[in-house]
């Protein structure tokens, strides 16, 4: 047997190397690109100053006053603010939701059916809506997991915020979301963002899903009816009802503890007008 030039030898085992790592990077990197989250390893810094604002809670509990919520996905209103859409709907409030995408998506599977997900997901959004008293919805019909922040989407908003005229905008904080959150959610707030500045009718912009709340409604009296809330999203429960409900309860209690409730809903409000 001839022998092995011990340096070529090196040189097969570093190439081999070289591609299983690449390789594996790669794949890792293509998955880090395709899936649908968003994740900051440097949090976000509070910001300073950082008061308890009220955005004239008596005039948007009221009767009359017109509140517009903002989403990227069908159940994204009852998950976050399910609790404050009860609240104002009992108030006496005229609300009306623009969801950004179709959810067509679900969680993502390489075997999803995304236009059975469209027809099942618009019911439930529709029923999810008549449970808080909304007078109108529509849907944009973004691709779900791949929203894209453009002049297009701006645009869209704009006219849903000139036909109604709202006094109140909820939607996605852009500017400090949980550390862990959908891209979609943070595109659908930086387009909000965008388009509110010429809304010239809304005078407080609520965003949800904030790291950092400076306004919570109590939603003690609402949590059951929440709860139920999420579970007409049952499409998007995959068997872990019990799990999502928690996460959700767990977010409640959090914000509730901020202002002394046993539940409660976090948002960062700013004033516009």
């Amino acid at each position: 047997m001839a022998d092995v030039d011990p340096a070529l030898l090196k040189r097969k085992r570093k190439r081999r190397r070289i591609i299983v790592y690449g390789t594996l990077i790669a794949l890792i990197w293509g998955f880090w690109l395709w899936q649908p989250w968003e994740y900051d390893f440097i949090m976000r810094a509070q910001p300073h100053p950082h008061p308890k604002v009220d955005p004239d809670s008596s005039s948007l509990f009221a009767k009359g006053t017109k509140v517009l919520i903002v989403t990227a996905h069908p159940d994204d209103s009852e998950f976050y603010v399910g609790g404050t859409l009860a609240k104002l709907r009992d108030a006496g409030a005229e609300i009306w939701q623009v969801i950004i995408t179709e959810g067509d998506k679900s969680y993502y599977g390489p075997f999803t059916d995304a236009a059975k997900n469209r027809e099942v997901r618009r019911k439930e959004a529709l029923e999810a809506a008549r449970s808080w008293g909304g007078k109108n919805l529509v849907i944009l019909g973004y691709p779900d997991g791949r929203l894209k922040n453009s002049e297009r989407l701006v645009q869209r908003l704009q006219v849903e915020f000139e036909k109604f005229q709202p006094d109140y905008v909820l939607a996605f904080d852009y500017d400090y979301p949980p550390r862990m959150s959908h891209k979609d959610h943070r595109i659908a707030g930086q387009a909000v963002s965008i388009a509110v500045e010429k809304a010239t009718s809304v005078k407080w912009l609520m965003r949800f899903s904030t790291a950092y709340p400076n306004y919570v409604v109590d939603i003690s009296d609402y949590w059951p009816e929440k709860e139920t809330m999420l579970k007409i999203h049952k499409s998007q429960f995959g068997g872990k009802e019990d799990r999502i409900v928690n996460m959700v309860e767990d977010r409640a209690v959090t914000d509730g503890e901020v202002i002394g409730t046993t539940y409660g809903e976090g948002f960062r409000v700013i004033k516009l007008r």
